[in-house]
């Protein structure tokens, strides 16, 4: 049976047990009870997620967190900076899995960086990040499952009404996707 670690923010955390569950007898799916939030976190709490374990793919997502904007009005994490922990990222994880899966980053709703009451996003950003993401970590070897393509086509279909979060009609997307990738 196959080893299969997930990390990611949130939005992993809102698929995980549908992938569990479409996996089930195929793989072993594990990840953090934490919402890994951003690039640096995720770099920082990497050791203690993975521990002595090794897998046979691991894959993960940052992005929403670190394309959200500050209150001093700046992104929390600069694209060079965000490329540059996605690297450091890939060489960690390299050590503990065969294969290596990049989620990119969902969609939010249009208007949520205006009505967002704090750290809002935008769509034009994140289409960025993701771009730059895919190209970077293509180049080290590392699939990309674009769960962006999938969800932004309907975003009032798969995006729930907090404007960030999936549906449980976008659950079952992201989770599908997630399962041909790692299954």
């Amino acid at each position: 049976m196959q080893k299969v670690m997930l990390i990611g923010d949130s939005i992993r955390l809102s698929y995980q047990e549908r992938v569990r569950q479409l996996l089930e007898g195929r793989a072993e799916v594990t990840g953090p009870a934490d919402n890994c939030r951003f690039s640096a976190y995720t770099l920082f709490n990497l050791a203690a997620w993975l521990g002595d374990a090794t897998y046979d793919v691991i894959q993960w997502n940052n992005g929403q967190w670190d394309t959200c904007f500050m209150p001093d009005g700046r992104i929390h994490t600069p694209l060079g900076v965000y490329l540059g922990l996605q690297k450091r990222i890939v060489k960690i994880l390299r050590r503990k899995a065969g294969r290596l899966v990049f989620a990119t980053t969902t969609p939010v709703h249009h208007d949520q960086y205006e009505k967002a009451v704090t750290n809002g996003r935008k769509n034009k950003d994140i289409q960025v990040y993701n771009r730059a993401a895919a190209e970077t970590l293509s180049e080290c070897g590392v699939v990309i499952n674009d769960l962006y393509a999938a969800t932004a086509p309907d975003i009032l279909k798969h995006i729930s009404d907090d404007r960030v979060h999936l549906t449980p009609v976008g659950v079952e997307v992201c989770a599908r996707l997630v399962s041909q990738a790692v299954g």
